[in-house]
């Protein structure tokens, strides 16, 4: 009897190995919104991290921006006030006004994040994705990237809807940033 069970245990073991060696490595997770707003005005404010605690969907996170605030190069980093856990995204690349390429660094993993602003009519389809890859040898990644469209893609889509929003407050112009403190306040 106890080998029976080592055994059933055995080919189940096998069968989560195989198959998490067939599970992909790169999963991609992308939501869209349509803005109704000119692409310069949203690609200023995706591209300055300081509009970022205003309308991102993690708002219990105790952002802090290291160096510029900017561009490529800016660092938006955040703490764990929240359980979501630390981490940092920083810009490596833009295309004015359609394209901003991040990196997004959590704990021990990072993977590429994106911003693309097509036109739509008179409006904007914004996208926010990302694209993850896990190692060859990453099968707890793999299972876990199983999940990731559906956790990220909520907050993702929750994010857009957020930015639609604050960018409503001031139709045809960029919103006025916020003072540190009244920043503070709005994540709150």
């Amino acid at each position: 009897m106890a080998r029976r069970i080592l055994a059933v245990l055995l080919v189940f073991v096998i069968l989560i190995i195989l198959v998490g060696f067939m599970l992909p490595r790169t999963v991609t997770i992308e939501r869209q919104a349509r803005i109704d707003q000119p692409a310069e005005i949203i690609f200023a404010v995706l591209e300055d991290f300081r509009h970022f605690p205003v309308w991102s969907p993690w708002q219990d996170a105790g952002y802090r921006i290291e160096g510029r605030p900017a561009g490529v190069g800016a660092v938006l980093a955040w703490s764990d006030e929240a359980g979501s856990g630390a981490g940092r995204m920083w810009i490596v690349d833009a295309e004015r006004p359609r394209r901003i390429d991040m990196r997004l660094e959590l704990g021990e993993s990072e993977s590429e994040t994106y911003f693309l602003i097509e036109p739509d009519g008179l409006a904007q389809r914004v996208t926010w994705g990302m694209r993850v890859e896990f190692g060859a040898f990453d099968l707890t990644g793999r299972y876990i990237g199983l999940m990731l469209p559906g956790l990220i893609g909520r907050s993702y889509q929750d994010g857009l809807e957020r930015l639609a929003a604050y960018l409503a407050e001031t139709p045809g112009r960029v919103p006025p940033l916020l003072e540190e403190d009244e920043r503070s306040e709005a994540v709150r």
